[in-house]
């Protein structure tokens, strides 16, 4: 490209400097990426390989995975892990690579956690790509990432024993991104391989579908089409036992309830010794009539359909981008609050839709992925009942703060227009009496 000399008039050689910024642009684009992209690979090999030692995985998923891993598929299918089979699935090929130096029980572990942990590794990428195409800057895209693995609720999940909650929490909010975005097909694969992972993730169908424009009925018949393909070789393999297990995990649960839940202050004294970082810690927990345990699951499950549906009839489907992400952590939260045995790491697909709310909606930085994770730091890891006293005040701490974020999702569907929900109540009850 030529172009003229202002000084002497003749044609000289160059490139103009808007041609100069269009390639600079690009470039640097390409360099952000590739430090996001290094930058989840480094922390997320980090986190999987962090834990000393195993926690719950020793007596859950420890006789499935090894079972796959030495093909024996008929130990596979007698198996009883507290999760969907997609997970072990995904674990095995990485778990296989600690067979090439010096196998351990808790180095086969760290292999198998690392793909849950890069799932929201991988969400946090498409979240900051997200974000940077509404203007967001690299420091705010950085932050995401970053968040999306280093928080204390993915700490938990893997020092405790659970990685399948990281991988489950990240297809249930990539699926709700998908939806937002209104992108069926990727919304249905993600949705399926959710309810594949882990059976809690029934709790955020309704939110998902309540996000597209339209069809949502295919939508939900594409998903449970994938969550079948992936449970049907152990449905063949052991009909009964699968029954067994999927019962088992629905009404027969521990008695107890863990501190970190709603229903603790009203049960009556109990202590368990529970692993942590494999040593055993006498944990305070309540005990509960077995009536009331084994219909908390189906009752949860229920609570947060009746609210998605009045939350569909006041606000319109489809739902707007704020309620989507709201809703999503009003059902999720609800879950957390009332279930028995609450464990820091079940709200971590609570914090996974906080960050993605912000990537969608924030102008700068992920304030509200910034507050939860505060949060989450101070109530999991930083208020310990050692360090803070007796158990009882850090459970009602627990209690009012799930209480006011609960009150702060609501308000976004009351606070900017309190008139609509009047309206949409007063239009209900001409309705009632029609």
């Amino acid at each position: 490209m030529q172009r003229v000399s202002a000084l002497t008039g003749v044609r000289v050689k160059g490139r103009p400097a808007d041609a100069e910024k269009s390639l600079v642009r690009p470039l640097r684009r390409h360099l952000g990426d590739a430090t996001l992209l290094a930058l989840a690979l480094l922390l997320s090999v980090r986190a999987a390989f962090s834990p000393t030692a195993a926690g719950d995985y020793t007596v859950d998923g420890q006789p499935a995975l090894s079972a796959l891993l030495h093909g024996n598929l008929h130990a596979f299918d007698l198996a009883r892990p507290a999760m969907g089979d997609l997970s072990l699935l995904v674990r095995a090929p990485f778990a296989a690579l600690a067979y090439l130096g010096d196998a351990t029980p808790l180095s086969i572990y760290r292999w198998g956690v690392l793909p849950c942990v890069m799932s929201v590794a991988l969400l946090g990428l498409w979240l900051a790509s997200i974000a940077r195409s509404r203007g967001v800057g690299w420091f705010g895209q950085l932050l995401i990432v970053a968040l999306s693995v280093v928080n204390p609720l993915t700490s938990s999940a893997v020092t405790l024993g659970h990685p399948e909650e990281l991988l489950t929490a990240s297809l249930c909010v990539g699926a709700l991104v998908a939806a937002v975005k209104q992108r069926s097909v990727l919304t249905l694969v993600l949705l399926g391989l959710a309810l594949a992972s882990k059976q809690w993730a029934v709790v955020t169908v309704l939110p998902i579908l309540f996000a597209l424009e339209r069809g949502r009925m295919r939508t939900l018949v594409g998903a449970l089409a994938v969550a079948a393909v992936v449970t049907v070789p152990e449905v063949v393999g052991s009909p009964s036992t699968y029954l067994r297990n999927q019962l088992s995990l629905a009404h027969e649960h521990l008695t107890e309830s863990s501190m970190w839940s709603w229903w603790w202050p009203f049960g009556s004294n109990g202590t368990r010794l529970v692993l942590i970082e494999g040593a055993a810690a006498p944990v305070t927990l309540h005990h509960f009539p077995r009536a009331l345990i084994a219909s908390l699951h189906s009752l949860i499950i229920i609570l947060d359909a009746v609210v998605a549906l009045v939350i569909a009839k006041v606000r319109g489907l489809p739902l707007r981008r704020d309620d989507v992400f709201a809703l999503m952590a009003v059902v999720l939260l609800l879950r957390c609050a009332l279930d028995n045995n609450t464990m820091p790491y079940y709200h971590a697909a609570l914090f996974l839709d906080l960050l993605a709310w912000d990537a969608l909606t924030a102008a700068r930085l992920p304030l509200r992925a910034l507050g939860g994770a505060l949060v989450s730091w101070m109530l999991f890891d930083r208020l310990t009942p050692g360090s803070f006293g007796a158990v009882a005040p850090l459970s009602i701490l627990y209690g009012i703060s799930a209480a006011l974020v609960l009150a702060l999702l609501l308000r976004t569907f009351i606070g900017r227009s309190p008139s609509l929900l009047r309206g949409a109540l007063g239009r209900m009850s001409l309705s009632a009496r029609g």
